[in-house]
């Protein structure tokens, strides 16, 4: 490796301390817009905000994943030592596998420094872009996590070859995605309201950019000709509100402890999903939006309160589809 060459001796910057200032200064130094706070490094990369309502937002989609799956992922892992965990928000999904795994170490990467200082001393944040090449090296995870990285992703493939790379033969991936369309069994859920409209201008935003949403019935096959074996998908569906009904303690016409349980997992699932969604709305639709779209704040506004109308009336029967896809790196190459 051949040194360049300088005109004087003098040192990189003026102290290894202004310089980490410096960096620090740059990433810290958040963009405001539309009364957002939004990430500073690689700003407009990721286009939803990362304030206190954010934040709060990410924090109850994990509690309401947690309730849909039962548990914090559903790949066969067993006994992991090195974990990561892609985009991790608050890092609150990094932690609870931290004191799950206690001989792991959990790393979680995103754009935003904006988990706590006070974590398990088996987990570390990192400042740091999925998208740009890797450098953990070969063979390094047992297991690899991906949660709602929507509208950020233009080249899913490449994510998984990473991914891919990354993991240790015998060690999984698995990718949690959510739907913009909406779904309705009964006929109820006017589909040509206001949250499909909604839908469907968000989803054309990012096609736009060239980071189209991803689909769940896609990500089976995309994990497969990345090379991932026993791949498997699981559905959940996400009620727009507190809608439904346990169907089988209405026909028996009286409740036995489990079915009460079932009914109350059930009501708490919809009321975390309306609460999710209706927490995180405005910081879903505005950027993408204003920025791509060039659509005024008062014109977004106008859109969101036909929609927070249509998800939170209990006679419209809807649900949105969330994907968990996971997949193993083969044992043997």
């Amino acid at each position: 490796m051949e040194a360049d060459d300088h005109e004087s001796d003098s040192s990189y910057g003026t102290s290894v301390a202004t310089d980490t200032t410096s960096i620090k200064s740059d990433i810290l130094n958040y963009r405001f817009e539309n009364g957002r706070r939004y990430h500073a490094f690689k700003a407009g990369a990721y286009l939803y905000p990362n304030d206190e309502d954010a934040l709060d937002q990410m924090d109850i989609e994990h509690h309401n994943q947690s309730l849909m799956l039962g548990r914090l992922h559903m790949s066969p892992i067993k006994d992991p030592l090195e974990i990561l965990d892609v985009g991790t928000g608050t890092g609150i999904w990094a932690i609870d596998m931290a004191d799950a795994y206690p001989a792991a170490t959990i790393t979680g990467i995103d754009l935003s420094p904006t988990q706590p200082s006070w974590v398990p001393p088996n987990v570390r944040f990192e400042v740091d872009d999925f998208t740009d090449e890797w450098t953990f090296g070969a063979n390094h995870f047992d297991f690899i996590h991906c949660r709602f990285l929507y509208g950020s992703v233009a080249d899913e493939p490449a994510l998984l070859r990473e991914a891919f790379n990354a993991l240790k033969p015998g060690g999984w991936l698995e990718q949690n995605e959510v739907e913009t369309a909406i779904y309705c069994d009964d006929g109820t859920f006017p589909m040509d309201g206001s949250y499909t409209r909604w839908a469907e201008v968000l989803t054309s935003a990012f096609d736009k950019i060239g980071r189209p949403w991803p689909k769940g019935p896609d990500l089976k096959t995309l994990f497969e000709n990345a090379g991932f074996v026993d791949v498997q998908v699981k559905v959940l569906k996400r009620p727009t509100n507190d809608w439904p009904k346990d169907q089988r303690m209405k026909e028996i016409g009286k409740v036995s402890l489990q079915s009460a349980e079932a009914t109350c997992k059930l009501n708490r699932i919809s009321q975390f999903t309306y609460f999710n969604f209706m927490k995180g709305l405005e910081g879903f639709t505005m950027g993408p939006f204003t920025r791509i779209l060039s659509w005024t704040q008062e014109e977004v506004q106008v859109l969101l309160a036909g929609v927070r109308k249509e998800f939170g009336k209990r006679s419209y029967h809807g649900y949105q589809k969330g994907w968990v896809v996971w997949g193993m790196k083969p044992s043997v190459p």
